[in-house]
């Protein structure tokens, strides 16, 4: 028997078992009104860590690959990211790039990796109108892996059976800071509609009543974009709403002009920071 056959799973186990089984914590899966083994939160997800300790990984057993004497599994983000928008494709995604993570991190803090083999009918990321996978065997391999070669830029990396992590942790001051971007995604969201006449009647009226000056209304702030940038900075302001529009019903709300506030841009972004709508008063000690 080859070494890829040894590692094709004949059996159908439950992902949280070979989780246990491998050190990873499952307590938070008993916080499930139905079978724990069953919470969707965690049981179709494809990557598991168990901070400081370990990373835990499902992988197709049509992805591992002999190497020489190891068995190896390559990758990068794009093998796996969706094309289409809906809500399970957005969610599809949301796996893939939890699962990139889950390697970067392993390789970053030198943690082994623990692989769950997986087989069965894969869904295809790529296709239009993809099928969902369908699992028929799953076994945790008795040996762990290392991430042995990372690439920071595309994020290809090198997943080897039987490496142990080598080095020290590689921390942000240990390599060169790079990001890809620029890329184009579609993504599937439900946004708030926002009223572009809103905003400008909120200004013109500001101006009319205050002398042609936009002033931020943050108690002790009175920043004024004309004051500090000159003409660049006429008529210009960011408008508040002092009620987040994410309260609202979802058919919408009537929105009224007492119902906003000029502001600058550091005291907006200072309002919300955390996903917070502060008050104006006492924003500003």
């Amino acid at each position: 028997m080859s070494l890829l056959d040894y590692l094709k799973p004949k059996d159908k186990h439950l992902v949280m078992d070979l989780l246990a089984e491998a050190g990873v914590d499952v307590a938070a899966w008993k916080n499930y009104k139905g079978p724990p083994a069953a919470n969707p939160k965690y049981c179709y997800n494809w990557s598991f860590e168990q901070p400081d300790e370990l990373v835990a990984v499902c992988i197709w057993h049509r992805g591992l690959k002999l190497e020489g004497s190891s068995v190896v599994h390559r990758s990068k983000p794009r093998n796996y990211g969706a094309v289409g928008t809906s809500p399970s494709e957005v969610v599809w995604n949301r796996r893939a790039e939890a699962f990139d993570q889950s390697l970067e991190l392993a390789y970053r803090q030198r943690l082994p990796v623990r692989v769950i083999v997986v087989d069965g009918e894969q869904r295809d990321p790529k296709a239009t109108k993809p099928s969902a996978s369908k699992v028929h065997a799953r076994l945790l391999d008795p040996e762990p892996w290392a991430v042995t070669e990372y690439n920071y830029r595309t994020g290809e990396r090198l997943l080897v059976r039987g490496a142990k992590p080598g080095g020290s942790p590689v921390e942000s001051a240990d390599r060169e800071m790079a990001w890809f971007e620029g890329s184009r995604k579609q993504k599937f969201v439900y946004h708030r509609q926002r009223e572009g006449r809103a905003r400008r009647e909120k200004i013109r009226d500001t101006l009319a009543k205050s002398g042609g000056r936009l002033v931020c209304e943050v108690e002790n702030c009175g920043f004024d974009f004309k004051e500090r940038y000159g003409p660049l900075g006429e008529g210009y302001a960011q408008v508040h709403h002092l009620a987040p529009l994410s309260n609202s019903p979802i058919g919408g709300r009537t929105v009224k002009l007492r119902d906003l506030a000029i502001v600058c841009a550091n005291c907006h972004a200072m309002i919300h920071i955390g996903g917070e709508c502060r008050p104006l008063k006492g924003l500003i000690a």
